[in-house]
């Protein structure tokens, strides 16, 4: 009899963890969508900072008005 109820609790807790495993297997694939859209959403905000930094400044190099003020 003990052996029946080793048994029953065994396929129990078998169907528990097969519970959880699909939970944290759908857990991950949230979690992985979520973290590609937010890279997604930061490769935009990037773009235009990148495409700011090649436009022509109006001075060939900052320096020159940082040693000029000191004068």
């Amino acid at each position: 009899m003990a052996n029946e109820t080793d048994k029953q609790a065994c396929h129990e807790r078998l169907a528990e963890l097969e519970e959880e495993n699909r939970f944290l297997r759908g857990a991950a694939t949230r979690f992985g969508e979520l973290a590609e859209r937010l890279s997604e959403q930061l490769a935009r905000e990037r773009r235009p900072t990148a495409d700011r930094r090649q436009t022509d400044r109006q001075a060939s190099d900052r320096r020159v008005f940082a040693s000029a003020d000191k004068r």
